[in-house]
This record gives C-alpha cells, sequence and structure tokens, in this order.
C-alpha cells in the first residue's frame, strides 16, 4: 500500500506522482479537532519511495510516520503529533543522524537526544520510534502546552539555545501530517479509490494547525505584537479630544491604523473573556483576553464578522484572533488595543515594553 493513513473512510491521494488509499475510521462520529486531546492519527505501512512532501521524501516519510505513530501511542493530539515531526525536521531533517554537533557531540538519532541518562541507550536513541516515543513523554509533561506556541513547545522539551529555532519547521511538519493523515491534500481523479460509495472528508479535522500565527517573535516569557507589519502608531495612551464626540476624555488604549481585514494576534496565551459587542467604556465588536495575574488585552473596533475565537476558548501568544475593522466609533480600518490591570486601563506602550516588546513599530 502506497503512502497509507488510518484517520476513518477510503479516500485516495496522490503525492509525488505516488497514489495510495486513505483508510478512515468511525465515518458516522462527529469530527474531532486536531487540537484537541484524542485526536491522534495512525499511520500504516506504506512504501514512501518517490513520494515528496515540503521537500522532504522516502525515509524521512517514513521517519515522519514513526513519530506520529508514537505520538498516537501515547493518546496525543494531532497538534503534539505534528510537534514532534516539527521538532525532528530542526534538529535532524527527519534522519537518524549516528554524529552529534558541537553543542553536544554525544547527540543522536532523529531528536538530537544527548546521553546524558534522560534519553535512554544509544540504540532507543537510534531507533525512531524509542526516540520518539521519549520526545512525546517528556512533552506530554508540560502543563498549559496547547496555549503555547509549536515552537516554545519543542524548546521546553529540547532546550534549544534559540527557542524560535523551530518555527520556520511548522509549515513544514503541518504539510507532512496532513498528508499523511489524508487532511488537504490533493486528489487527483486519475488516483485509484477501493470503494468511491465510501469516500468522505477525514474524521478527524486539521483545520487548527493551518490557522494563522503571526511571525512575529514571541519573547521567552511570551508576549508578542497584535499587529505584524502593515500598520502604523497613530494615537497614544492618555487623555484627549475625542476625534467623533470631541469631548476631552481618556483614550483608555493606543492605536495602530492597519488595512481593513488585516490579522489581529493574541498578545499572551490567555482565555478569552469577550468575543462580540464591546463592553466596559468600548464601542464596537471586540476581543478580550485573560492573561491572569488581574491582566486583560483588549482588541477593538473589528467587524462582527472579524472575530475568530468564542467565550472560553484558549488561545496561544501569537495566535490569529480577529480582523481589523472600523465598527463603533472609529474614524477609519485600526486596532485599538488595551491593557488593563485588575479592570483598570493602563498604557500599553509601556505595559508591553517592559516585556520586551515595542508595540509601536510592529
Amino acid at each position: 500500500m502506497k503512502l497509507a493513513a488510518t484517520v476513518g473512510a477510503a479516500a485516495a491521494l496522490t503525492v509525488g506522482g505516488v497514489a495510495s488509499f486513505l483508510l478512515l475510521l468511525a465515518p458516522e462520529e462527529k469530527t474531532a479537532s486536531a487540537c484537541m486531546p484524542g485526536s491522534s492519527i495512525t499511520v500504516v505501512a506504506a512504501d514512501y519511495a518517490g513520494a515528496s512532501v515540503a521537500g522532504y521524501g522516502g525515509e524521512q516519510l517514513g521517519n515522519a510516520a514513526a513519530i506520529v505513530n508514537a505520538g498516537a501511542a501515547l493518546g496525543l493530539s494531532v497538534r503534539d503529533q505534528t510537534i514532534g515531526v516539527m521538532t525532528a525536521m530542526g534538529e535532524s531533517g527527519l534522519r537518524v543522524l549516528d554524529f552529534g554537533d558541537a553543542v553536544g557531540p554525544d547527540s543522536r538519532g532523529l531528536f538530537q537526544q544527548r546521553d546524558n541518562g534522560a534519553w535512554g541507550t544509544y540504540e532507543q536513541r537510534m531507533n525512531p520510534a524509542a526516540s520518539a516515543t521519549m520526545f512525546f513523554q517528556s512533552l506530554a509533561r508540560l502543563e498549559g502546552r496547547d496555549a503555547l506556541p509549536p515552537t516554545l513547545v519543542a524548546h521546553r522539551v529540547q532546550r534549544n539555545a534559540d527557542p524560535y529555532h523551530y518555527e520556520r519547521y511548522w509549515a513544514g511538519a503541518v504539510a507532512v501530517v496532513e498528508t499523511l493523515a489524508g487532511a488537504g491534500g490533493p486528489t487527483p481523479a486519475t488516483a485509484a479509490i477501493a470503494d468511491p460509495a465510501a469516500v468522505m472528508p477525514a474524521a478527524t479535522d486539521t483545520s487548527c494547525l493551518d490557522a494563522a500565527v503571526s511571525t512575529a517573535s514571541v519573547t521567552v516569557d511570551g508576549w508578542t505584537v497584535p499587529i505584524v507589519d502593515a500598520a502604523r502608531y497613530t494615537s497614544a495612551f492618555g487623555m484627549r479630544v475625542h476625534p467623533i464626540t470631541g469631548v476631552r476624555t481618556l483614550h483608555a488604549g493606543m492605536d495602530l491604523a492597519a488595512p481593513d481585514g488585516h490579522p489581529i494576534y493574541a498578545v499572551a496565551d490567555g482565555v478569552v473573556t469577550i468575543a462580540g459587542r464591546s463592553s466596559g467604556g468600548n464601542t464596537g465588536y471586540m476581543v478580550a483576553i485573560d492573561h491572569g495575574g488581574g491582566v486583560q488585552s483588549r482588541y477593538v473596533h473589528s467587524w462582527a464578522s472579524g472575530i475568530r475565537v468564542r467565550v472560553g476558548d484558549r488561545v496561544g501568544a501569537g495566535d490569529h484572533i480577529a480582523d481589523v475593522g472600523s465598527s463603533g466609533n472609529s474614524t477609519g480600518p485600526h486596532l485599538h488595543f488595551e491593557i488593563r490591570v485588575n479592570g483598570e486601563p493602563v498604557d500599553p506602550v509601556a505595559f508591553m515594553a517592559t516585556r520586551g516588546v515595542d508595540i509601536t513599530a510592529p
């Protein structure tokens, strides 16, 4: 069987010219989110010769499949499995390396695991399934990992010198995992289908892996900018004459002008507390996120259709939560960004600066 995967019914897929069958389980069940526990995919025996996904092929795809299956054996989510593939891409290019580097001359295998007693024997580190299992066992102990950017999850397991080293491999990892799962891949008319009547969408929805994430760096403490590129700092925090009402009042945040529909990102991990009509002195539509410790961020003036989260959602720093709009008392498309501490607005520029983020120059 060529490039096969179990996720739920039967469909065909061609990757790099190689036709394959996808076996999908439990088609009658509701679609599960790839970012939820228990959403694992399992890849069955396959021949990857001649296949290519995101520049990876043959032996590399076989190793990716071994990583995916190791995550499935531990009951982890597709997001966790994808982080495992991303990490191995960043450590070894999805190859079982029998050499280390200047930082870790004793590093070996897909994850370049050290000979320090924490990562098993040499034989285990050189075995794709065993090394991936050890990686996932460590990852599974990370509380709150679903709210962290994938690169920081990998960093907390691997302790890489650069926490953002893995960021560049995320898109490739998503492509590989989605192809192995049969989600998002091409299905040419020429591909063979074992049972045309059984063809249906995959039971695992991997769309959450493709959610837009800010390309800006996230600090080690987990903070980032709310807008990347195409924005202009137009109004500061403090007393001013309101441009619409003409009344001198407190401008409780700062404004970044940006094109209508431009992505807005969460500045830190947290839980969505408002996702709809504005409140607390704001107008139009907005998103508010509780970051804990009495800190709340607010993102105001999106159109109703531009809000991409719901109350109760847990989001990570850099997650795409809304789009720029001009709802409410607004003179044009922009983001009104606030930080409130124990319910009181503070200067967001100064607050973010103490966390290593300059939000005036996105």
